[in-house]
């Protein structure tokens, strides 16, 4: 197993990947091939967000982390935030997920970051993510909580072609 920065190459890979993420995730939210394009070439053209991969036989994209960085609002210095882990499927339970969090650590620490924040914003698999996290040292503070505002908007917009 190879973990390495995304490639251009790897970007179709990437966005499939994506696509079974957010279909698994955030159903209600939609897909957007485009947004994730832009993501990974704002990747390409500054760092930020950083995109790592994990690289299986036959060179196949398996999974991928996104990473960015943020400033504090009332204090000097930065974080690091873990944005997306997904792993396939057929993968999970592996060492892809660790190798992959032990990287975007390590980048974290290679960036002056004080922190990693990190877990999920979804309701897939939260209890299992928190363990997961605990692993390396993470620890449960606080709540994420999200209120829906699309009120069926979203299925407007797909008609509408935005």
């Amino acid at each position: 197993m190879l973990i390495r920065l995304a490639l251009e190459d790897d970007f179709d890979e990437i966005v499939e990947m994506a696509r079974e993420n957010s279909e698994s995730t955030r159903p209600e939210q939609g897909f957007s091939d485009y947004r994730v394009l832009e993501t990974l070439y704002r990747y390409i053209d500054t760092a930020l967000p950083t995109v790592y991969v994990a690289e299986g036989k036959n060179r196949e994209i398996v999974g991928f982390v996104v990473a960015n960085v943020g400033q504090y609002c009332w204090t000097d210095g930065h974080f690091a935030i873990q944005e997306v882990l997904y792993v396939k499927p057929e993968q999970r339970g592996g060492r892809v997920a660790v190798l992959l969090m032990k990287e975007l650590i390590a980048w974290a620490r290679r960036m002056g970051a004080s922190e990693v924040l990190g877990g999920n914003d979804n309701k897939f698999n939260s209890e299992r993510t928190a363990r997961f996290l605990e692993h390396f040292g993470f620890e449960r503070v606080g709540f994420h909580m999200r209120k829906d505002l699309t009120d069926g908007r979203r299925e407007e917009r797909e008609q509408q072609g935005s």
